[in-house]
């Protein structure tokens, strides 16, 4: 018996240290991000297109099937034109990607980083050439689900929570909310009802419409488990009901 009690209270003890870490690390802020205004994409500015049967006789013996697109034009201010790309110029490797078609030339673009420098491969008059392009960057707008996304982290202070209950008084509580300092941060509540609300409404950077919505859907939950009545207190004599 004294071997159990012992082995109860190690038990307990772990329990309630991680519990007690949890809680200190839960109530941190996570994942900031700095709300866009914009998309910042890696700029070459050339337009391309697919290569004319006539253009593919003319490539050496060595350049793969399908491979290689034409440079059709360029952009304003292009980088690539800038630094030594020509009109008609055919390109067959961006670094070590061979170009098989304009779609996957644009794709590396997008993806890649403003201010990095990028090797091209180009096949030009019957040779082949090395050239290196610096990337410029290019704002362009946000897009339906960017713009859907900010209007409901301005009008509402947030823009998704979720919330979760593990006992009858012990919950989870994440919210995605707009800070006072303009930085959309995520932050995560647990343990009981009392205790969330009173860290939630100690919370200094959210906003007062986020607390709401927030403890009002831990409060929907508390309810919904509890039953309509929720927790209540009966008479004296045990009997609610009797007046």
């Amino acid at each position: 018996m004294l071997r159990l009690h012992r082995l109860l209270i190690f038990i307990m003890l772990s329990l309630w240290a991680g519990f007690a870490m949890a809680d200190s690390t839960e109530r941190k802020p996570s994942q900031e991000i700095q709300l866009k205004h914009s998309n910042t994409f890696a700029y070459m500015g050339v337009r391309v297109d697919l290569l004319p049967k006539a253009m593919l006789a003319q490539l050496p013996e060595d350049v793969l099937v399908g491979q290689g697109i034409m440079v059709s034009g360029f952009g304003t201010q292009s980088p690539a034109q800038a630094q030594g790309l020509m009109l008609y110029d055919v390109l067959l490797t961006y670094d070590r990607h061979a170009l098989m078609h304009p779609r996957k030339f644009i794709g590396l673009i997008r993806n890649d980083k403003p201010g990095r420098v990028v090797k091209l491969k180009i096949a030009r008059k019957g040779k082949f050439i090395t050239l290196a392009v610096k990337l410029t960057s290019q704002q362009q707008p946000l897009n339906e689900d960017q713009l859907d996304y900010q209007y409901n982290l301005q009008t509402q202070g947030y823009d998704g929570m979720k919330i979760k209950q593990f006992d009858r008084d012990d919950f989870q509580a994440a919210i995605r909310y707009l800070a006072s300092d303009g930085v959309v941060r995520s932050r995560t509540f647990a343990g009981t009802y009392r205790n969330i609300q009173r860290d939630i409404y100690a919370a200094k950077d959210m906003s007062a419409t986020a607390k709401q919505h927030l403890m009002q859907g831990i409060t929907k939950r508390k309810k919904d488990e509890d039953g309509w009545l929720g927790n209540v207190m009966p008479f004296n004599d045990g009997d609610f009901f009797k007046f």
